[in-house]
This record gives C-alpha cells, structure tokens and sequence, in this order.
C-alpha cells in the first residue's frame, strides 16, 4: 500500500478544517437569529436562512466537481452540467453581502443585533462563493494551464457580480433560466441595450465586482502562503529522515 506524504496529509487536513469552520460559521449564524426569533417573538429575517441555503449549493457542487475531476472522470458531459449548475447558482453565495439593505439604522440594542446577524450571513455567504470558485479555478488550471484558470475566475467574478445586481433590483432567481428564460434574456438585453436607464445595477455590479475581486485576491494569498509552509514542512522532514 503506498503510503501519503506529509504535502498530502496536511492539504487534506486544511480542506477539511476549512469545511469545520464554515459548518461551524453557518451553525453560529443560524444560532443568533434562532435567539433574535425567541426574543422578539416573530420570525424577523427568515429569509436569510433561505439564502444561506442557496449559498451553499455553489459550495457543493464544486466540491462535487472537483472530487469527480480527482478521480481522473472522463464524463465530460457530466463535468460540463455541472459546471453550468454551479456558474447559475455561484450569485446566490456573495448575494447575501447585498442583504444590509433591511437593516435600516434604528437607535437601540436590537439593531446591533441585527448588524452582527447580517455580517455573520454575509460573511458565510461570500466565503462559501470564493471557496467554490477557488475549486473550479483549481479544476480548470490543472485540465488546462494557469492562464485560463484565470481568466475562468476573472469572467466569474464578473458575470457573477452582475447576477447578483440582477437578483436584488430586478429579483430574477437562478431557476428563472428554467423557469421564465425569455423573462430572464429579455431583462438582460433591456440593460445593456439601455445603460442609462440602469444606472445603480450596473455601479453596483461593478462596485461588487471590484470588492470581490481583492477578496479573492486576498484567499488566493493566503492559500499560497500555506502552500508555501506544506512545502518547507516536507523538505524539512525530509532532511530529518535522510
């Protein structure tokens, strides 16, 4: 039986502690507004823990995918399906960083509650969506080369920035592609065929695309910074037991 080096240990290791915390992050957040509920006696907010759901579809299917792609799957058309599930259901993950709009400002204790519900919402939502896109960049860099990894996130980030615009001021849903595809295409063409009377979704979109861009900068970072300390880790046991 061949044995796993210590690279493989610890990359598995850190995948799943990264699956722990975000479980653990998703339990807190429901857990706070299961407390807001009790306390105030109406279900406020029930809609978050809807789209917290939604936000976790994306997760899923990438991990899905990229289990499939380790494993050396050759069903393409399989892959492809997939691939274009997750693309759809990518906006509804960072969607929930577009849900401050309820908070209003109130002057008392309640609404600090509220904030912290929704940063935590928030917060789980785009790391589950920057996640699932790092596992298809990942995917398609090793199918393919780096360059088009690249580029993949980059369209992404973009395509999903505007769906998320298209979601909150136009309140089209994933499954409208399904659903009402003409509804959908038409709403689409009506934008870009008239900017100017789109002015806030497409500063938005374009705002919400910048941010998520550095952030996923910034996870990429850090994702190379670990890969850095598996490889001194290895080379170092190396050199003990040679």
């Amino acid at each position: 039986m061949k044995s796993l080096s210590i690279e493989t240990v610890l990359t598995y290791r850190h995948r799943l502690m990264a699956v722990a915390i975000l479980v653990l992050s998703t339990l807190m957040s429901l857990g706070l507004l299961v407390v807001r509920w009790l306390a105030v006696g109406h279900l406020l907010y029930r809609f978050l823990v809807w789209d917290l759901f939604l936000a976790w579809v994306p997760f899923w299917i990438s991990l899905a995918i990229y289990v499939l792609h380790a494993r050396g799957s050759s069903n393409r058309r399989l892959l492809l399906g997939l691939s274009i599930a997750w693309l759809l259901f990518f906006p509804n993950a960072p969607y929930l960083l577009t849900e401050f709009v309820h908070l209003g400002f109130r002057h008392d204790g309640a609404w600090w509650c509220d904030l912290v519900i929704t940063i935590g919402f928030a917060w789980n939502g785009l790391m589950l969506g920057l996640l699932s896109l790092y596992c298809m960049q990942k995917v398609v860099r090793e199918r393919f080369d780096a360059r088009r990894g690249r580029w993949m996130a980059a369209a992404v980030l973009l395509l999903g920035s505007f769906g998320i615009s298209l979601g909150r001021f136009e309140r089209f849903n994933s499954w409208d592609v399904i659903r009402h595809p003409f509804s959908l295409a038409a709403g689409v063409a009506d934008q870009f065929v008239h900017p100017e009377a789109y002015p806030r979704p497409f500063a938005i979109a374009v705002l919400l695309c910048a941010f998520m861009t550095l952030a996923y900068l910034a996870l990429w970072t850090l994702v190379m910074l670990n890969q850095d300390e598996v490889c001194q880790s290895e080379r170092w046991t190396r050199e003990v037991t040679a």
